[in-house]
């Protein structure tokens, strides 16, 4: 039996407990709790309520429509050696195929040790975001061509899950179906080493020495899920702050 199995079970048990307690009366001008499209293993932002400062990336580990959802406990990390426990009352993002769902939740029990069991939302804010939203950066990026070993530094402008805007001499020779091995370090201070990408574009800046390459990304797997971990978290901030704004 897969983990997130034993643990849906467990809470489906308990919570089946505290129902009958409560009682059968069930209110017929509540409305049906919108169904969000979780994934098992999904990453999910969670923030304190009562202290914003405190925000985790934790995960799915499954969930039952209209009653729980189980996530690995999230821990919001303060620095290199503190790190605290987010308090009850929770704001939480979950991403999934273009759409954010924005909804508050509470703690409910404690399962299987790290294993926390909140509330299914009555109410979800959902938004269309773009699925590979770009976001701006200024990284060095060491760089070379497929099968050569000479290497060449270009900024990095902008990354998204999908891809990179770098900025390049002129001279480097770069041109559209280009591979290029990318290293860099983002911003969350992951190592994203022999990143494969292919040149889909190349612009030459106006009244500059420089051209703009766009890359998509192709592999390996694990260095794009680096990427993948970034992009959701800043997605997150994006999304506060353009909230606030409004």
């Amino acid at each position: 039996m897969r983990f997130g199995e034993a643990a849906e079970k467990m809470a489906v048990s308990q919570l089946d407990g505290e129902a009958k307690k409560l009682g059968p009366a069930i209110d017929a001008d509540v409305p049906a709790p919108i169904r969000i499209p979780f994934r098992v293993d999904d990453a999910i932002m969670v923030r304190s309520v009562t202290n914003p400062a405190h925000i985790a990336k934790s995960r799915i580990i499954g969930a039952m429509h209209g009653k729980f959802i189980l996530i690995m406990e999230p821990i919001a990390k303060i620095s290199d050696r503190l790190s605290a426990v987010l308090d009850q009352d929770i704001l939480c993002s979950y991403f999934n195929e273009g759409t954010l769902h924005t909804f508050y939740s509470r703690y409910r029990k404690y399962l299987l040790d790290d294993v926390v069991c909140i509330d299914y939302p009555q109410k979800v804010e959902v938004r269309q975001i773009r699925k590979h939203r770009r976001i701006r950066v200024n990284i060095e990026t060491q760089c070379s061509a497929c099968g050569t070993v000479d290497l060449f530094f270009a900024e990095m402008a902008d990354i998204s899950k999908g891809g990179c805007l770098l900025i390049l001499n002129q001279h480097a020779r770069v041109t559209k179906g280009t591979r290029l091995s990318l290293t860099f370090n983002l911003p969350n201070e992951a190592l994203v080493s022999g990143l494969q990408t292919v040149v889909a574009r190349i612009t030459r800046i106006q009244n500059s020495k420089a051209i703009e390459a766009g890359v998509a990304f192709t592999g390996p797997e694990s260095e794009i899920s680096k990427i993948s971990n970034f992009c959701e978290f800043c997605l997150y901030f994006d999304i506060e702050e353009s909230r606030a704004q409004t």
